[in-house]
């Protein structure tokens, strides 16, 4: 649903005469700034607010209003008037990732989230691929029209259109199929749902008492799987942020003679074809992972391959051509987060609150981590080699790859929770019997989740 990223902000503020003026590198940095407040502070208190208003209500109504603040930067005088529409697009923004994924959680099967979650994750790659075309597709076409600058027509048009889709989620969205009033699904539709997901013992979500939230939350904080599952995922994201620097490192390259290697086309050209590798890589390792239930083996796979790129980039090779190889192999370990996600799910199939809020609070800790982490480890003065930034994602493969593996164990060790959730004794005083799948050669949740 939303997604405007900060290089969308910096083409519209590059092109607006006004804010470009008064808008130093400092204060260009503190419009990143607001927003990314806006964003961490708002996650985790979005995803509380979903255990007590309706989805379907909630994340299309912070899309309409994200898609006013939009609209209204197109009218902002100067850079102040951005900070506080910065702060606000990070708050209402941040309701769309976390709630999506638990939307996907809620209504597909444990063997089959794995690519759909892929899916979901590389359609943003995607969607980075083609934003800068049609931004400056737009630029180019509609400035002066009516007397607006190409920037203002930019902002009019995103918001237009995230207001639009706003629009259209009050229909679309489902809830889950535990509350579902989806006008698109008819009775026996949904109850088809529910006997989807009951068969396969997952319990969907719903509107839950306060009381009952506290206590979810008691068990989300006491849970080892809950730190277990926040060290495997936040290190695969940190990691990740070592291909990001891949276009600097090819604007850095030179000819014998001090020219350029490669034009400034060819250079924004050819991360395409990273991105293109983890579309592949993603889906094709998440469908994997799904048919063969090889979650924690999908996502200990992609950290080794890793592992084994930010080592190699952690000495810096004398040819440039295979810094670019080990480079482009980073690409193709993003389904690593993608499975482990699946595998949270499929873990915590009993605890529909719990997985919602432990992915908002995953996703919340990533932010702070990007927002951290560059400053020491992947500085500027630094690049192309990082000699802080590469062993330290070689580090958080490592450490990720551990963490995952502390989770086979406890599962392992502790099966009730596939059955029963994070309280067993509790859930066998209410009588929630496991209800057994049907498919899969009828295993039972444990003998998927964990199979060797």
């Amino acid at each position: 649903m939303c997604g405007e990223e900060p290089h969308d902000l910096t083409f519209r503020i590059r092109h607006n005469p006004q804010l470009a003026v008064s808008t130093g590198r400092g204060q260009f940095i503190q419009l990143i700034r607001y927003f990314s407040i806006g964003y961490a502070l708002f996650i985790v208190p979005s995803q509380l607010i979903q255990t007590r208003v309706r989805p379907s209500l909630f994340l299309p109504l912070c899309e309409i209003i994200w898609g006013l603040f939009t609209l209204f930067t197109y009218r902002a005088p100067n850079a102040k008037t951005v900070f506080a529409l910065r702060f606000f697009l990070g708050v209402f923004e941040s309701t769309s990732w976390p709630g999506i994924v638990n939307l996907i959680f809620n209504w597909y099967r444990p063997e089959e989230l794995g690519k759909r979650l892929a899916i979901f994750g590389v359609s943003g790659v995607a969607g980075n691929m083609f934003l800068g075309i049609v931004q400056a597709a737009l630029y180019r076409n509609l400035n002066g029209v009516s007397g607006l600058a190409g920037w203002q027509w930019l902002f009019i048009i995103s918001g237009i259109m995230t207001i639009f889709w706003g629009l259209v989620g009050l229909v679309i969205i489902p809830d889950s199929p535990a509350i579902t009033r989806a006008l698109w699904l008819s009775e026996s539709e949904r109850e088809l749902c529910r006997l989807r997901m009951s068969d396969s013992g997952v319990k969907t979500s719903r509107i839950i008492p306060f009381k009952t939230l506290v206590q979810k939350m008691k068990l989300l904080i006491l849970s080892p799987l809950s730190y277990l599952f926040l060290a495997g995922y936040l290190q695969f994201a940190w990691s990740q942020r070592a291909n990001a620097y891949f276009l600097l490192f090819l604007k850095g390259l030179q000819n014998a003679d001090g020219t350029p290697r490669y034009s400034v086309y060819t250079v924004n050209l050819i991360p395409l074809g990273g991105y293109a590798i983890s579309i592949v890589c993603n889906i094709g390792l998440n469908a994997l992972s799904d048919w063969k239930a090889w979650r924690w083996q999908v996502s200990v796979g992609a950290a080794t391959l890793q592992l084994i790129a930010t080592s190699v980039l952690s000495g810096w090779p004398d040819s440039w051509r295979t810094i670019m190889a080990f480079y482009f192999l980073t690409f193709a370990t993003a389904a690593w987060g993608y499975a482990l996600l699946a595998w949270l799910a499929e873990i915590l199939r009993k605890e529909p609150e719990v997985r919602s809020i432990l992915v908002a609070i995953a996703v919340t800790l990533v932010y702070a981590g990007h927002a951290s982490i560059p400053l020491r480890a992947w500085r500027v003065s630094d690049s192309p080699r990082y000699p802080v930034g590469f062993p330290l994602a070689a580090a958080f493969s490592v450490g990720s790859i551990v963490a995952i593996m502390g989770m086979w164990f406890y599962v392992r060790k502790y099966p009730d929770i596939m059955t029963w959730g994070l309280d067993p004794e509790a859930a066998k005083v209410r009588g929630e019997e496991e209800v057994i799948p049907r498919d899969d050669d009828q295993k039972t949740p444990v003998e998927r989740s964990g199979r060797v």
